[in-house]
């Protein structure tokens, strides 16, 4: 008995397999670390915190980026209804909103934040089931 058990005990501490998948509360979980982040970073005037939140936009962006990709294999149809908004959702932060709060702008940087993106962070959220 305790041999039959081995392989599934070496698979599950190597961590792969189940052990080691992505899960969507890991996706939502992190799509809020993104939101925050960027959220923190239109509230700032200081460039220091404000280069500071942009990392921390960037590194969760990278993360979210690796958990959708774990979740491709388990969760292929989720992933990709996610993704289009996901890839919709950073363009505008990249061409858009990022550009504005560097120049000033935040007025214009928050309204799109919470027009546009809002709508697709409900979106991406609703795919993922995030609570």
């Amino acid at each position: 008995m305790i041999r039959s058990l081995f392989p599934v005990v070496a698979l599950l501490l190597s961590g792969m397999g189940w052990a080691g998948a992505a899960t969507t509360d890991e996706a939502c979980s992190t799509l809020m670390d993104v939101r925050g982040s960027l959220l923190a970073m239109l509230d700032s005037t200081d460039k220091t915190t404000r280069d500071g939140f942009k990392r921390k936009v960037y590194s969760s962006s990278a993360q979210l980026e690796s958990i959708l990709a774990e979740l491709v294999d388990s969760d292929n149809a989720r992933a990709n209804a996610f993704k289009p908004v996901w890839e919709s959702f950073k363009r505008t932060r990249e061409q858009e909103i990022i550009p504005a709060v560097y120049a000033g702008k935040y007025t214009k940087a928050k309204s799109i934040a919470s027009g546009i993106q809002a709508e697709r962070m409900d979106k991406m959220k609703s795919v993922m089931g995030c609570k």
